[in-house]
């Protein structure tokens, strides 16, 4: 399945100063630039193919692309170039519904009966926080083909609401995409507007994020994507020509490039997409699940990846401004989330 989980990384979930190389103490500027640069080096020669975009502060550490973007055609990859993040489209899933709700067209603890006239009895008081936080009960999966199956948003629904719950909603846990397509159906049926619509006008455009979109856009046109390698196949790996059906919808199929991650993240966190009282919630409720302490500093972390090669690690440290972006094409070969992981301890460690 293309839309793995969104990864609590390890390092995050067991402590992440174990996970890091020991830094010197009170390092100067050019000898942390120097350790940045160290570290990518060795990721490259590890077989790192993608592009990276490290920041603190307000300054850029590294903004740069390795590898080839397309072995057949020898295209490099490049900081412009676009790759499938898998998971991480679920960040904006859930945002879009708490926009929504701050907007007042949807209640956070609004249930499932609210929003669907046809839901089944064991799930009609089913909260959209409960799926938001994927403790409805629901399967990780509503498809029996692989991500591409062909499936309409009516097809998608059906089959949620056809499955049987894995516990009673609210005690307990498992990862499910479902929930997040189900949430994607929300979003169409109270805003009236198509899934892709809503999160390109109320999410992309005020982050800024000009070359993010989705499977078979005509964006991809303009902009250049990655070729996934070394890993499973479908048609030509090109998320560009790959279909986007209601398997995948809300819970993966995000085509993004470093620059629109870190856009993204400044917007959201710095005000631009949701009030400061509505980001807080979203911290409580939402990415407490990703987070991890580190000495006084709250770090939020966001992964994603497919069967296909393709993956990308979103890492934010809001107080020090610590951004790690990562995207590759050969996520098979080369662990991008313990790179980015120990990349933003040694970061986070420097500036605390």
């Amino acid at each position: 399945m293309n839309a793995r989980p969104r990864l609590v990384l390890a390092c995050f979930v067991f402590g992440l100063t174990a996970c890091s190389d020991p830094a010197p103490a009170e390092q100067k500027p050019d000898e942390v630039a120097t350790e940045v640069r160290r570290r990518i080096d060795e990721a490259v020669a590890e077989g790192f193919s993608g592009s990276i975009s490290v920041s603190t502060g307000s300054k850029r550490l590294a903004n740069e692309a390795h590898g080839l973007a397309d072995r057949e055609s020898d295209t490099e990859n490049t900081v412009e170039t676009a790759f499938d993040v898998g998971s991480i489209l679920k960040n904006l899933t859930a945002t879009a519904i708490f926009k929504l709700s701050e907007e007042g067209v949807l209640e956070l603890d609004a249930t499932l009966d609210s929003v669907f006239p046809d839901v089944p009895a064991d799930k009609a008081a089913i909260t959209l926080l409960e799926v938001i936080q994927h403790s409805a009960g629901f399967d990780e999966y509503h498809d029996t083909e692989g991500d591409f199956e062909p499936m309409t948003r009516l097809e998608a629904r059906e089959r949620i609401f056809a499955q049987e719950l894995l516990f009673s909603p609210g005690t307990d846990e498992a990862y499910s995409n479902s929930g997040y397509t189900l949430l994607a159906d929300v979003i169409e049926t109270v805003s009236g507007e198509s899934y892709v619509e809503y999160i390109r006008h109320a999410l992309f455009e005020p982050a800024g994020m000009s070359a993010s979109g989705f499977y078979s856009e005509p964006l991809w046109e303009d902009v250049d994507t990655a070729i996934g390698y070394d890993a499973s196949t479908f048609e030509d790996n090109d998320p560009a020509t790959w279909p986007y059906t209601w398997a995948l919808v809300g819970n993966g199929g995000l085509v993004t490039t470093v620059g629109d991650l870190d856009r993204w993240l400044s917007a959201l966190f710095g005000g631009g997409i949701v009030s400061a009282e509505t980001l807080e919630l979203m911290k409580d409720e939402y990415f407490s699940a990703g987070a991890a302490e580190i000495g006084d500093e709250t770090v939020y972390a966001e992964a994603g990846a497919g069967d296909f090669g393709l993956g990308g690690v979103a890492i934010y440290g809001p107080g020090p401004n610590v951004r790690v972006l990562v995207t590759t094409n050969t996520y098979e070969v080369f662990d991008i989330e313990t790179f980015a992981t120990d990349m933003a301890v040694f970061l986070l460690e420097e500036t605390s």
